[in-house]
Formats: C-alpha cells, sequence, structure tokens
C-alpha cells in the first residue's frame, strides 16, 4: 500500500533545520538532504510510471472555464502520451515530461501539448498551464496544484484510469455537436424547462453552448414585461451520457447539474433535485405577443440617420457587450465576424439593403427590402445573394422573421460620433445583437 504523502513548507523547513543542527543533535535522518528529495521525487515519478491503465483528469483551468477531459500515460523513458477531448485530439502530441523540483517537487510537460495549447489559448486567458506541484499522493489520485496562478491556486487531480478509459475520452470527442445548438434541427428556440409533477413548466429559459475552449453553457432568462435578457454563465464538461454544469443551475433551491442524452427525443434531461428538467427544441415559445417595452422610436430613424451600420463579433475589441451569447454562438457556428449593413445600397439594383457577412478571407452579400412599424419594429424580407447562402442559411432564416426586429439605442459604443443600437428578434428575443452607426 502506498503511503499518503503531503508536500508542505514546513516539511523543507524541517529538512532545512536538519541540515544546520550541530554535532551534539543527534540527526533525524540517516541521509543527507539532496538523498531524500531524490529519493521523494523518484516515488513521485514511480507512482506515475507504475498506473497500469495511466491516469485521467477532468482539468478545469479555473471555476469560469469548462472541463477538458484528459487521459495520460506515463513512460519509463519520461515520455508521455496525452488523449483529450479537446478539438479532436488535435494537439495531442506524445511529450516528454520531468519529475524535478523548484521550491517545491513539481511535474513538467516540456514539449507542446494539449496542456501548452491551453496554455497558449485566447490571449494566454483561460488559467492553463503546463506545470504543476505536486500536492498529495495517494494510491488512487494525485492531487496537483497550479505553480503559477496568482492569488487561489486552481487543482488538478489524476485519478487511475481503467482499461476503459482512453477509449471513452475518444468516443467523448464525438459527442460535442450534439451539445451544440442546433444539432438535428433547423430550429433556433433551444428551451430549458423544469416541470412539477404534473409535467407543468415552472421554470423556462434558453440554451446555448459553443464548442470552443471556453466549454460554457449560456441559460437566458427573458422578461415579457420589462424586455430585459438575464444570463448565467455554466462551465460545462462533456461526459459519455451527456454533460454536466460545472456551476449548478439553482431553481427555487433545486440545484440542477447532471443532464443525460435522450437520442429519440434529441434533448437533455435531469432529475437532479427531485425535479424534471429538459434541454430541448421548441419547448415552449419565450413570449407570446409584442413586448412594449422593446419599443422605441429609435426604429423610425434607424438607416435614416446612419446609412451603414457594423456588427463584430467578441474576437474584435469592438465587439458591443449587449449582442446575446445566442446569437454570438450562431455567428461563429456560421463563421463570420462581422455584418456590414448599408441602407439603400447603390451598388445593388434598385437600391436595396444589403448585409455583407465577412468571414476570414471571403464574404457574402444577402439583399433585403426593409418595412418599419413606426415606433415598433423593421422588418427585412429577403430578395437574394451574390453568393452560395449555405454558411450563412440559420442566420437569414432568423434575420427574415416575419415578425421583425425591436431596435433601441444603447451606450455601448466609446466613440462619440458613432452611438451603437440593439436589434432584438421579435419571435425569438433571446437573439440580439448590437451594431454602431457608421
Amino acid at each position: 500500500m502506498l503511503k499518503n504523502i503531503k508536500t508542505y513548507i514546513l516539511a523543507f523547513l524541517a529538512i532545512g533545520l536538519v541540515a544546520c543542527s550541530n554535532d551534539d543533535v543527534e540527526p533525524l535522518f540517516d541521509t543527507d538532504v539532496d538523498t531524500r528529495v531524490n529519493t521523494l521525487l523518484d516515488g513521485y515519478r514511480k507512482t506515475l510510471v507504475e498506473s497500469e491503465f495511466g491516469w485521467k483528469t477532468r482539468y478545469q483551468p479555473e471555476g469560469t472555464i469548462g472541463a477538458y477531459n484528459i487521459y495520460l500515460k506515463f513512460n519509463e523513458d519520461n515520455s508521455v502520451e496525452i488523449t483529450s477531448d479537446l478539438l479532436g485530439g488535435i494537439n495531442d502530441y506524445e511529450t516528454s515530461y520531468r519529475v524535478g523540483i523548484a521550491q517545491f517537487p513539481e511535474l513538467v510537460f516540456e514539449n507542446y501539448s494539449t496542456f501548452h495549447f491551453l496554455f497558449e489559448s485566447n490571449g494566454f486567458s483561460l488559467g492553463a498551464e503546463f506545470e504543476f506541484i505536486f500536492e498529495e499522493v495517494t494510491d488512487d489520485t494525485i492531487t496537483f496544484r497550479s505553480k503559477t496562478d496568482s492569488g487561489d491556486k486552481s487543482t488538478i487531480v489524476f485519478e487511475k484510469a481503467t482499461s476503459s478509459d482512453k477509449e471513452a475520452i475518444e468516443n467523448i470527442r464525438n459527442l460535442y455537436p450534439r451539445v451544440e445548438d442546433g444539432f438535428n434541427t433547423p430550429s433556433f428556440l433551444r428551451n430549458l424547462v423544469v416541470l412539477n409533477s404534473s409535467n407543468e413548466i415552472t421554470y423556462s429559459a434558453t440554451f446555448t453552448f459553443l464548442n470552443d475552449e471556453f466549454r460554457r453553457g449560456n441559460i437566458s432568462e427573458f422578461d415579457s414585461t420589462t424586455g430585459e435578457l438575464n444570463s448565467t454563465i455554466h462551465p460545462l464538461a462533456v461526459t459519455e451520457a451527456g454533460f454536466d454544469l460545472l456551476e449548478p443551475l439553482v431553481v427555487d433551491g433545486n440545484e440542477i447539474s447532471s443532464f443525460t442524452y435522450d437520442e429519440i427525443n434529441n434533448v437533455y434531461t435531469s432529475q437532479d433535485g427531485g425535479v424534471t428538467t429538459i434541454i430541448g427544441y421548441d419547448l415552449a415559445p419565450i413570449t407570446t405577443g409584442l413586448v412594449p417595452a422593446l419599443f422605441s422610436d429609435d426604429v423610425d430613424g434607424f438607416g435614416v440617420d446612419f446609412g451603414r451600420y457594423l456588427y463584430f463579433d467578441n474576437s474584435s475589441g469592438n465587439f458591443l457587450a449587449q449582442t446575446s451569447q445566442d446569437f454570438l454562438n450562431l455567428g461563429k457556428r456560421s463563421g463570420f465576424r462581422i455584418v456590414d449593413i448599408i441602407f439603400d445600397d447603390a451598388r445593388f439594383p434598385g437600391s436595396p439593403t444589403s448585409m455583407e457577412f465577412v468571414f476570414n478571407g471571403s464574404s457574402i452579400f444577402a439583399i433585403f427590402d426593409v418595412q418599419r412599424i413606426e415606433g415598433e419594429r423593421i422588418i427585412f424580407s429577403y430578395l437574394g445573394a451574390t453568393a452560395d447562402i449555405t454558411p450563412i442559411l440559420n442566420t437569414l432564416i432568423l434575420i427574415v422573421d416575419a415578425n421583425g426586429w425591436y431596435v433601441q439605442g444603447t451606450d455601448e459604443s466609446r466613440f462619440i460620433n458613432n452611438p451603437s443600437f440593439s436589434l432584438t428578434n421579435v419571435t425569438y428575443p433571446n437573439y440580439r445583437f448590437s451594431v454602431y452607426g457608421i
């Protein structure tokens, strides 16, 4: 039985005190400091290597980021094989590792791997790293803490893997599409509802997820009285059965976190907290009529006061933050970063309204007729496009929704001469995006 080992600063202080003791004090150890440290490190290295089926971990770099399922097999030659569910495993290169000591015993992944990719992702903002300090070692787990985190140190726990864990992670790689919005359905409306024992809806919201490096679900509640959209972020981890919210949703005191996928109905269900929670498509309308709180005279001047409007996604420093996560995810799945809207565009016969959807290295123009309902809404009617619209089809269907869009001026813009405006879809008010007047 492997002895439970903990490393603390005091342990090293004790070693230092013994090393400095005078000849009149009987030594506590039979070996010198270097030998004892090397023995400790050899024990850690042996523990890593001798796990028959390797190790697995659910790595969450910090609390607002979702988790990554990672399998590791450490070898005697200081190489380590990595299998992860991140981006299909494209960064799962075999790398070398080192068990050494700086101030504390540490595990370092030396060459580029999935850990390095996460460390660099999104401008080094995920809080991930590739150097970890040994905190506790037992028969079945190894707990590390972050080496470089400032403030509270994040932890990562290795668990002894079984013969099936590597394959399980390989299987999970293929399950992300069904967690993302729009899987096997053309629908925009992805509900999250909580039911009582009579199958009546007691809580209604929307859910959106994009499989990017953040791995966060977004749950939004729309208030039909005020027109406000209130959203909460929930980091998640995908499992073979479904997914877990690492920050539970709390409804009427019930914590809801673990969801199982129902392939027949294309829904996720949870029985946590003694209630039934379902994530699925077109389960309940967000609103059943117009929302006067979103009426504004700003719609009357939209396309008149300014002839051009620009939307930027969050890869740009000009992103406007009142854009909903649902619309942002829709654009990212479609691949466009910018929407350039020009009213009375003389480049096209009849001077219609154009929208240029800008991708990396290409763009698609779509053309619309425009109708305004004074003080209420603007409605776009599709006239045609300059290229294959398949990449933006879902976005176009949303834009030409027959009920149109509310338009309101906002205080998001930092530019005096370029005010900002929010467009909220009338039928699906969880879709809203903000633009600059140019």
